[in-house]
């Protein structure tokens, strides 16, 4: 791999005409930081000129006045490898590959339909209760005080999750009800090639309930849960069901009595794997190609 070229929707121009003071700023730079930075690879990166990286030696200005580079499919295919990074608020992430898919030779990236069912959280449950995968709507609780949750249809993460007591009707179209599962909350890195996977790490996400509103405080990032080998048949189950999957891919999960339950897939690179160096002295982009030898690595943590 000789060039690569990164787009980080964020920090990369893709909120060139609105203010830059973004929910999800923060962790854009956590993330785009955690790529630019390799003495083996050259990576090259659209970065909106009001940035911190902005003169930064390998960084493409996106202005005002060039807006539209960061569809230039000539530019792009001028690299070996294109890594688009954008969040599936409003369906962002589908839309922009969407416009460029035809035309982009050098990604290695979900199929449509793949990227849609992922961005829209109905469409993804529909899957899941058609093809028996678990998931809130098939978990039956036991307890007396039951719970829901009530978050973004087309949402990015923890952007809107909110607890709720009782059950609600009347749901607008752009949200998603669903039932509470209590348990412990994990994140899955991984790589997906043509013929099989890399699972890069496994997360335990640490949640604050704060005002009937479920935020992510933090991340231990690779981390080795005793029901392991659950998480590998799990996984093999989601990918015979979305044989599209490629590329850069979380899945977020609960643990809960022993049985694993699916929540979301992003289809794309997340906060979890910018610290992957730092756990497995590995770089992350390592994982473009499938590594011959991989350590154990220690577990690291973010602070959200």
């Amino acid at each position: 791999m000789k060039k690569i070229l990164i787009f980080e929707y964020i920090t990369g121009g893709g909120l060139i005409d609105k203010n830059i003071n973004h929910n999800l700023f923060d962790e854009a730079n956590i993330i785009i930081r955690s790529l630019i930075d390799n003495s083996s690879i050259t990576t090259h990166f659209f970065c909106d000129y009001r940035n911190k990286y902005k003169n930064h030696k390998n960084s493409i200005l996106v202005t005002p006045n060039n807006k539209n580079i960061i569809y230039d499919t000539n530019l792009i295919n001028n690299y070996d490898y294109f890594l688009p990074i954008c969040p599936e608020t409003d369906l962002v992430f589908y839309n922009y590959i969407k416009k460029i898919y035809p035309l982009v030779k050098n990604m290695n990236i979900s199929s449509l339909d793949i990227l849609l069912a992922t961005s829209d959280k109905y469409l993804l449950k529909k899957i899941c209760k058609k093809n028996n995968i678990p998931n809130p709507d098939s978990y039956v609780s036991r307890s007396k005080n039951k719970s829901y949750i009530l978050k973004d249809r087309f949402g990015c993460g923890c952007s809107y999750v909110e607890i709720c007591k009782e059950k609600r009707t009347g749901i607008s179209s752009n949200k998603i009800f669903e039932n509470y599962i209590p348990g412990k909350a994990y994140s899955i890195s991984l790589y997906f090639y043509a013929n099989g996977y890399k699972v890069i790490s496994i997360n335990e996400q640490k949640i604050k309930k704060s005002k009937n509103m479920i935020i992510l405080k933090s991340l231990n990032v690779n981390v080795y849960p005793s029901f392991k080998d659950k998480i590998y048949y799990f996984i093999n189950n989601i990918k015979s069901v979305l044989p599209g999957l490629r590329g850069f891919i979380g899945f977020d999960i609960v643990h809960n009595n022993g049985k694993l339950f699916l929540i979301e897939i992003n289809a794309r690179y997340t906060t979890s794997m910018a610290v992957i160096q730092k756990c497995k002295n590995n770089h992350i982009l390592d994982y473009i190609k499938p590594l011959s030898n991989e350590k154990t690595g220690m577990s690291c943590q973010i602070r959200l």
